[in-house]
């Protein structure tokens, strides 16, 4: 089953994605438009429907928050829809142009996404005729990640650093300690919605990212505490209690795990 919906915000239109084999859609990209700018184009499992409720907005320009397939899997098709330029992080661009391979789950939950090559690099500001956006970079989740930052409207286009206060399963290549350090960066902001790609805030933005930094502070806390006494990843696991969404895992290939987590710990602490 498929899942459309188009909502607004201010001077936001916001557009939610989610497909599924069987059941209904739990999981979502999102994709906004604001002032000609269109951020990020969601997943190309839904392409035919992105296509279709981009078709009527006004793009001037597109801007992709980083190279996961949920952001980029639809560049081709809207850049040839809208004949505008698409910009994106200085290391976005670079590693579109050869993505890093895909497992099977995300490819199931997302779609493919293919290689780049036209990107426009931007880092730094992003303008609109009027608003201009600040590109903060916000690595962890993803090494090209940045965040866009409206400070006159307090606006926070968060890309994946928020998702949910609580995380259940973690890329093999995602960064604990530097998405701490990007939430902390985030949070020194002045901003009153939080513009999640996948589950957007509208009231209470800041407590719910400061809720998501308590509780990887207290994962890392306990984890690295525990390797420090000599305990193996997976006595780690099994002592904090922790499980596996075994659907999830094992369709990804352990490429998504709650283990993974575990082992982002380590490797900073070995690389202290």
């Amino acid at each position: 089953m498929k899942h459309t919906e188009t909502f607004n915000y201010d001077e936001i239109t916001g557009m939610k994605f989610g497909a599924v084999l069987f059941g209904k859609a739990k999981l979502f990209s999102h994709v906004y438009f604001v002032d000609g700018l269109l951020i990020d184009t969601g997943h190309s499992r839904m392409r035919k429907q992105v296509a279709t409720l981009t078709k009527e907005l006004p793009v001037e320009q597109m801007f992709i928050t980083h190279h996961h397939e949920d952001h980029s899997g639809n560049i081709e098709v809207l850049q040839q829809q809208f004949r505008c330029e698409v910009f994106a992080p200085s290391l976005c661009c670079s590693m579109m142009k050869k993505p890093p391979r895909l497992s099977f789950g995300q490819k199931v939950t997302w779609g493919n996404r293919p290689p780049y090559h036209s990107l426009k690099a931007k880092d730094g500001l992003i303008t609109t005729p009027k608003y201009q956006f600040k590109l903060i970079p916000i690595p962890g989740h993803a090494p090209d990640m940045v965040a866009l930052y409206e400070p006159d409207r307090k606006w926070l286009f968060s890309a994946d650093l928020y998702i949910n206060a609580y995380i259940g399963y973690f890329l093999a290549d995602e960064h604990i300690y530097q998405q701490v350090a990007s939430i902390k960066k985030i949070l020194t902001l002045d901003f009153e919605v939080l513009l999640c790609s996948h589950n957007p805030q509208f009231e209470n933005g800041k407590q719910k990212l400061k809720d998501k930094l308590a509780f990887l502070e207290d994962f890392i806390d306990r984890a690295s505490g525990l390797y420090r006494k000599g305990y193996s990843v997976k006595e780690i696991f099994q002592m904090m209690e922790l499980k596996e969404n075994k659907v999830v895992n094992f369709i990804s290939g352990g490429h998504l795990s709650k283990l993974n987590m575990v082992k982002s710990v380590v490797r900073y602490v070995d690389e202290a």
